[in-house]
């Protein structure tokens, strides 16, 4: 049975390939993305965790940084995370930990994750990581272009994130970021067509439907794919074309 007390570090991978957690017997856990250290350091130590555990103010997030104190730059774990559920379902569907997965009912409304003390040993297996990468400068210049600096769903007046200030109304809905069409976990890679620009709140909305699709590849015809020319999301079945933009 693992415990949080015997994590003697958490360091960069040598290869720059993410972090490791070293545990006093000298075993190590590999991730490959920041933010998924503290949903899994949560499960670790709690057994089950949800969203609610990661929002700012929560005891179990001060309890394992107090645990860790001197272990790991203190930086790598944050007081809140504003986007709570994404840190445990990226241990499943980007670090491979297939296992963990979102339990069948929620907790005083937040998904609730799990980690059965028998799957412990698995975190150690060497997995397949899903590797992304972000388009460069000018590719991101392409792709807003492209759209005409709307988002690909809602069509929001999009806005790069330094360019949005305390007064900015509904910030969500205007801060750019750039999307896997087709997500990395599925197969998707990262070349210019792959990519689309979305607001922030239509990019979450895509990635909970995603986590919960049951296609083993992804369909090119799924509108969360193609929105331009299908309104229709695969996995759901769900005509969303009231809720798309058409450019003219």
């Amino acid at each position: 049975m693992l415990r949080v007390e015997d994590i003697i570090e958490i360091r960069e991978k040598d290869d720059d390939r993410g972090f490791e957690i070293v545990f006093d017997d000298g075993r190590i856990i590999w991730l490959t993305k920041r933010r998924t250290i503290i949903s899994l350091l949560m499960l670790i130590k709690y057994g089950a965790s949800s969203e609610a555990d990661l929002a700012r103010g929560s005891i179990r997030i001060q309890e394992v940084k107090s645990i860790l104190a001197n272990k790991c730059p203190e930086e790598w774990i944050l007081d809140g995370y504003a986007d709570a559920n994404k840190p445990f379902s990226e241990l499943w569907n980007e670090e491979g930990f297939s296992w963990i997965h979102p339990a069948e009912e929620k907790l005083k409304g937040n998904q609730q994750y799990v980690l059965k003390v028998d799957d412990h040993e698995k975190l150690f297996t060497a997995v397949k990581k899903a590797f992304r990468t972000a388009p460069k400068k000018q590719e991101k210049e392409e792709i807003s272009k492209r759209q005409e600096g709307l988002c690909n769903f809602c069509g929001s007046r999009l806005l790069e994130k330094k360019s949005i200030t305390i007064s900015t109304f509904a910030k969500d809905r205007v801060r750019q970021v750039f999307d896997h069409r087709i997500p990395v976990e599925k197969g998707g890679d990262s070349n210019l067509d792959n990519y689309q620009a979305l607001c922030f709140s239509c990019n979450k909305y895509k990635w909970q439907i995603c986590n919960l699709c049951h296609l083993e590849t992804c369909d090119p015809n799924c509108a969360l794919v193609k929105p331009e020319s299908h309104t229709v999301i695969s996995p759901t079945n769900e005509d969303i074309s009231d809720r798309l933009y058409r450019r003219r």
